[in-house]
């Protein structure tokens, strides 16, 4: 039996492999990974800013426009940035294959995107009237130059991949898992050679279940730690019950699954057919966000908690203040929480409770009288303000604006763990935890002193995931503030 990763660092992990094949780099480590957010969070950047800084050398360049025409030409960077966001997303210029395929592809891609992007603005400026207001040498001479900047962009970017890959560098770290081990074997060459090295198998190995094969425990705490990013079932004929059961568990964090099919009985989402060069594959439908909607999602979080921390400094002070002459002890509570990917963190929170009263694992849930909060602390859970130190866990990545709220670890609803309560619990720990968060805005706030409270929460959180969008998040959080004051169940 392989020892658990928590207790392994990644050479170790390097060094063992599954029952019957040796793991990836035994005898040269782990894969290191290539960071895909932030290589994709550094594209977008040098693609919106370096547009926007040549339009502002262009115009420089240029004699002198009028105010008013230099207003317009704001008006069409402004354009710009909307328009290369739609046609973007519409291209998959950002998404989780934007690094795969050849230069030719990753060029294609890029100048189609230009072309709509200026299309839409030229479709635009000419609908509402306003292309007589802009210098036209401007605006060709701009063009001009981000497709220049694309190009070279992304020539350099994919030099810098390739020299990556060969320095022993992948985009993906995998598991592979099949019938029998000599079958993971024979797929995990193929899943390396066919991916161009992209792919990384770090191990491979029959299916938990059948003989020799480790346990779902294991694969589940590889994930958690960030060893695995993408689990790879093929060759499952005949191992179908042993499969179901792995989907089922593995619905539970955040991973990509690919399947190489048999698919005769299967029962799990299918996102879509795809292919790892000539070998075919079905990707499930598990993580809930792309590469591209995540980073989104990190911009979203770090813009609006830098903003809002400006904004309430003044408040947190006296707050603080009014904390200390309430009652003895620290001013903030930390807590051990379950978070993204089922991981502890500690979130922050202002004390509103006395210091002897406090309750670690919040075994005893609060209620709506409790004599445990102070007085201070009493304005503070009604209002929420006891929340805002959790802006530090958004930026610090534990946490964002909103998502489902993280529970604490040793929570119940009526003596039962949350987990035996909903069986699919868990799965709501695909996303990051969140200072508010649909559930709470659809009035699931207080005590959970019934089973049926619990499931209408889980409920909520779920929809929440399947259905994320950045409006989505904005019409909860402005829902948010307007409960603030008038919200019954905050406590």
């Amino acid at each position: 039996m392989l020892a658990t990763p928590h207790s392994l660092s990644l050479s170790e992990v390097a060094r063992q492999s599954l029952p019957g094949v040796a793991a990836a780099g035994a005898g040269g480590g782990m894969p290191r990974k290539i960071a895909l957010h932030d290589f994709l969070v550094a594209m977008i950047a040098a693609d919106v800013f370096g547009a926007v800084a040549l339009a502002i050398a262009v115009l420089r360049v240029r004699a002198l426009p009028t105010e008013h025409a230099t207003a317009m030409i704001w008006g069409c960077i402004g354009s710009f940035v909307l328009a290369w966001s739609l046609s973007a997303h519409l291209q998959g210029l950002y998404g989780r294959n934007a690094l795969s395929g050849g230069l030719r592809r990753l060029l294609s891609r890029a100048a189609v995107t230009w072309a709509q992007t200026f299309g839409l603005i030229l479709l635009t400026g000419f609908g509402l009237g306003l292309s007589s207001d802009v210098s036209r040498v401007w605006f060709f001479a701009w063009a001009g130059s981000v497709l220049a900047w694309l190009v070279v962009g992304r020539m350099a970017w994919r030099a810098v991949l390739s020299r990556l890959l060969r320095r022993g560098y992948c985009l993906e770290r995998a598991l592979v898992l099949a019938g029998s081990a000599d079958a993971a074997a024979r797929v995990r060459h193929r899943v390396e050679r066919e991916s161009n090295l992209h792919i990384r198998v770090i191990s491979a190995g029959a299916l938990p279940g059948m003989a020799g094969a480790v346990t779902p425990e294991w694969i589940e705490a590889m994930v958690r730690d960030g060893l695995v990013d993408r689990i790879i079932v093929a060759r499952f004929a005949g191992a179908m019950e042993q499969t179901n059961a792995l989907l089922r568990r593995l619905a539970r964090v955040a991973v990509d699954v690919t399947l190489v099919p048999d698919l005769d009985g299967l029962q799990a989402p299918v996102l879509n057919v795809d292919r790892i060069g000539v070998l075919p594959a079905i990707d499930l439908d598990f993580r809930p966000l792309s590469p591209m909607q995540a980073a989104m999602k990190r911009v979203e979080d770090l813009v609006i908690a830098g903003l809002a921390l400006l904004a309430v400094l003044p408040l947190l002070v006296v707050v603080a203040i009014a904390i200390k002459l309430d009652s003895p002890g620290e001013v903030m509570f930390r807590q051990v929480r379950i978070g993204f990917n089922g991981r502890p963190f500690r979130v922050w929170k202002f004390r509103t409770m006395y210091a002897h009263a406090r309750d670690d694992d919040a075994v005893q849930q609060t209620s709506r009288q409790d004599r445990r909060i102070t007085r201070v602390g009493r304005f503070l859970r009604r209002s929420s303000i006891d929340e805002l130190p959790q802006l530090f866990n958004v930026l610090a990545g534990d946490m964002s604006i909103v998502g489902p709220r993280p529970h604490a670890r040793g929570m119940t609803a009526l003596g039962l763990p949350l987990h035996d309560v909903v069986a699919d619990y868990s799965a709501r720990h695909r996303l990051k935890p969140g200072i508010t968060g649909w559930a709470q805005v659809n009035g699931c706030r207080g005590e959970v002193d019934s089973h049926e409270k619990l499931r209408r929460r889980v409920a909520f959180d779920f929809h929440y995931i399947d259905n994320w969008s950045l409006t989505f998040d904005l019409w909860i959080i402005l829902r948010t503030f307007t409960l603030m004051a008038f919200d019954k169940n905050a406590y």
